[in-house]
């Protein structure tokens, strides 16, 4: 349990990070908007997964 939330925690940090890097280099639309999708869902998956294993739910 507790290499999953370590795992997450490491997943929500890179998928934070490359948000905001492709959100300051990218300048294309469509892609812009799939690659900010994907990070964003990317990094919301990993605080429930963080939530779900921390509160033993």
């Amino acid at each position: 349990m507790t290499e999953s939330i370590i795992l997450s925690s490491i997943l929500l940090g890179t998928s934070i990070f490359l948000f905001f890097y492709t959100a300051e280099k990218l300048t294309l639309g469509k892609t812009k908007k799939v690659a900010l999708s994907v990070y964003a869902i990317f990094g919301i998956g990993s605080l429930v997964n963080i939530f779900l294993k921390a509160f033993g739910i």
